[in-house]
């Protein structure tokens, strides 16, 4: 009987580690996101291989949410170049916080949507790299850049 009184000590002594660990984690994740911020709206970005990133370039206040729109018919990623993403408000979709601690986008399948919350004020440079269309396998990637001006 002592035995399983000291197991189950034991066990939950580790759940609790293992909860600990996932919690501090999530956190982290969480720390990058402002969620009393208010939105002010959206602005609609669409991304095409053959066309690139419309409109290039967007002026927004604190707390819009910029909805880029992947309407090619290839994945596309979305990278900061200059100044970095480092805090979003809401929910972010298709965006995660890399190793250096700046919001990146994972990849963006053909027909989807990636947005993403400003916060922070400043111009935001990026560039967009689009796979090659599966009708034309011998292109190369297409690389467009754009700008988004928070105020």
């Amino acid at each position: 009987m002592k035995v399983i009184r000291m197991f189950c000590l034991l066990l939950a002594m580790v759940a609790c580690s293992v909860m600990l660990f996932s919690f501090t984690s999530v956190q982290a994740q969480n720390e990058k996101i402002v969620p009393e911020m208010q939105g002010t709206g959206h602005q609609v970005i669409r991304l095409n291989y053959t066309f690139g990133v419309n409109p290039a370039k967007v002026t927004v206040a604190r707390g819009t949410t910029v909805i880029w729109m992947n309407s090619g018919r290839s994945i596309a990623k979305i990278k900061f170049t200059g100044k970095q993403v480092t805090m979003a408000c809401k929910s972010p979709v298709h965006f995660l916080v890399d190793e250096a601690g700046s919001f990146t986008s994972n990849e963006i399948p053909e027909g989807a949507v990636a947005s993403l919350c400003f916060v922070e004020k400043g111009a935001f440079d990026y560039t967009v790299t689009q796979e090659t269309p599966a009708q034309n396998p011998t292109a190369a990637p297409r690389v467009s850049k754009g700008q988004i001006i928070v105020e």
